[in-house]
């Protein structure tokens, strides 16, 4: 029985690798998302921290500086929520391109499918056709070689 060839092969190879690279990308701009969040949850953090502590101070420069500290961190919380705002359409634009290509590759491994199927019917009706050959080579053989 000979081997099954995929005409389309190479293709669908150039399909899954193009998928592996549309993840990758989207990969990247999840972990940039997810630095930004964490820095946004880090802000939180550090405010809580340091209410905490001026709370229990009675130095009205600890006010002073708790303040202007809260004037930077929400500076930085601003800039992580224009990073967020400029990286969530990218993401999205990346997961599309990742369904294109998960659509592209199931295409090709459902008609992969489908000509494995075809060729294990071809063959197996190849090997039903030799069978029957042999037998009927042996029942006339063996019918020519009584009658000699």
């Amino acid at each position: 029985m000979k081997k099954f060839n995929y005409s389309m092969q190479k293709i669908l190879d150039l399909r899954n690798f193009e998928l592996d690279q549309a993840e990758v990308d989207l990969g990247k701009t999840n972990a940039e998302i997810a630095v930004q969040n964490n820095t946004l949850k880090a802000i939180a953090e550090q405010k809580v921290s340091v209410s905490r502590s001026t709370d229990a101070s009675s130095d009205l420069n600890d006010y002073y500086a708790a303040d202007a500290y809260f004037k930077l961190l929400e500076q930085r919380k601003e800039m992580c929520f224009e990073e967020l705002a400029r990286l969530e359409p990218i993401a999205e634009q990346k997961r599309g391109v990742v369904r294109e290509c998960m659509k592209k590759v199931k295409v090709l491994e459902q008609l992969k499918k489908s000509k494995m199927g075809q060729w294990k019917k071809q063959n197996l009706k190849e090997e039903e056709l030799a069978m029957d050959e042999v037998v009927t080579f042996k029942s006339s053989g063996s019918a020519f070689s009584k009658s000699e």
